[in-house]
C-alpha cells in the first residue's frame, strides 16, 4: 500500500533528505535533524483524487521512532441501482497508520521495520489489514549504498466480502551514491522483483480480442521490455545546502501510460526543495499521462 507516488521517492530509500512526501519509505534514515520534525504533504491528481500524509520523528526510551499517517481519497461517485436510478453519491478511500524504527545492526547492515494498520473503505464496504515493511540497508565508504525492502507483508483482518485477499507485497532493491567531485546524487530502484514476468498489467495497445469468444490475447513482451518495467531512476542536483533539484523517470509508468496514437512523457517527474532554519519546503510535479499531472507539496516544521 501507499508506495512512493513517483520516481522521486527513490532517494528516500537511501538518503535522509529530501524527506518530503516520501519519509515513510525507510525509517533507518531518521537523523538528529529529522527528529521532532513534523512533515505534512498534500498531493492532487485531479478529478477529486487527493493524497494526504503526515509524519513525525521522535525518541522514546532512547529509540528513534517514525510515526506516519496516510490518507488517499478517490473522490465521490454516483450510486445507482440495477436499473440506473440515482441513489445519491458515495466516497472511497484508503488510510494507513504506521510506526517504524531500527531493530538491530550487525556486520555493517542496519535492519528496520514499519508496522502498518491499513483500512480501505468503498461505499459501505470496508476492510482492515496489518502489514509490515522489512528493511535492510548498508552504507559503504567507497561504493554505492544499497537498501533491500520487502513491503506490505501481512494479511487482511477483515475482508470486503466472504473471501480474503492477499496484500500487494513488493520486493525492491535500491542502489545509489553521491558523486565525489560534483553536486549530484543518483539512485536506481528495481521493484516488484517477486514477480519478474507477471506485473499484473494488461497493455491493451499490444493485445487483441477474439471477436467470437471475447478472450484477450496479450502480445508477448521482450525480456528487455519486461526488465525495464521494474526499473526507475532519479538524479538530484545539490548546488547548495539549502536548495536541491530532482529529476525522476519510471520506465513502467512510461510504458503503461503510453498511447499507440501519440508520444507521451508519462513517467517523468520534476522536483525542488528549499531548506530554511525552521522549516523546509518540497514540491514535485509528475506527468502521469496526457490527461493530467500529479502535484505534491510538502512542508516540514521543526517542533
Amino acid at each position: 500500500m501507499f508506495a512512493g507516488s513517483s520516481s522521486l521517492a527513490n532517494t528516500a530509500y537511501l538518503n535522509p533528505t529530501p524527506v518530503g512526501a516520501y519519509a515513510l519509505q525507510n525509517p533507518l534514515l531518521l537523523t538528529d535533524t529529522s527528529m521532532h520534525q513534523l512533515e505534512i504533504s498534500f498531493g492532487s491528481l485531479g478529478n477529486g483524487v487527493q493524497a494526504l500524509q503526515s509524519t513525525f520523528g521522535f525518541s522514546l526510551y532512547g529509540r528513534a521512532l517514525l510515526f506516519g499517517l496516510q490518507n488517499l481519497s478517490y473522490g465521490e461517485f454516483n450510486a445507482t441501482d440495477n436499473w440506473g436510478n440515482s441513489l445519491g453519491t458515495f466516497s472511497a478511500g484508503d488510510m494507513s497508520l504506521s510506526i517504524g524504527t531500527q531493530l538491530l545492526e550487525a556486520y555493517g547492515w542496519k535492519m528496520g521495520s514499519n508496522i502498518k494498520l491499513v483500512s480501505g473503505t468503498y461505499e459501505s464496504y470496508q476492510s482492515w489489514a496489518m502489514a509490515t515493511d522489512l528493511i535492510a540497508m548498508r552504507r559503504f565508504r567507497d561504493a554505492p549504498d544499497i537498501t533491500i525492502i520487502l513491503k506490505n507483508a501481512g494479511l487482511q483482518l477483515t475482508a470486503f466480502s466472504s473471501q480474503r485477499e492477499s496484500l500487494p507485497t513488493n520486493l525492491l532493491f535500491a542502489i545509489g551514491d553521491k558523486l565525489k567531485y560534483a553536486p549530484f546524487r543518483w539512485t536506481f530502484v528495481l521493484d516488484e522483483l517477486q514477480r519478474f514476468n507477471q506485473l499484473g498489467y494488461v497493455d491493451f495497445n499490444s493485445s487483441s480480442i477474439d471477436p467470437i469468444t471475447g478472450n484477450v490475447t496479450q502480445t508477448s513482451q521482450s525480456i528487455m521490455n519486461r526488465s525495464l518495467r521494474h526499473l526507475s531512476g532519479s538524479i538530484e542536483f545539490l548546488p547548495t545546502q539549502r536548495t536541491h533539484f530532482m529529476l525522476g523517470y519510471s520506465f513502467r509508468r512510461q510504458y503503461e501510460m503510453a498511447l499507440s496514437t501519440r508520444r507521451t512523457s508519462g513517467g517523468f517527474t520534476l522536483g525542488t526543495g528549499l531548506y530554511f532554519d525552521k522549516f523546509t519546503l518540497h514540491y514535485a510535479n509528475e506527468l502521469r499521462n496526457i490527461a493530467g499531472r500529479m502535484n505534491t507539496i510538502s512542508l516540514g516544521i521543526n517542533i
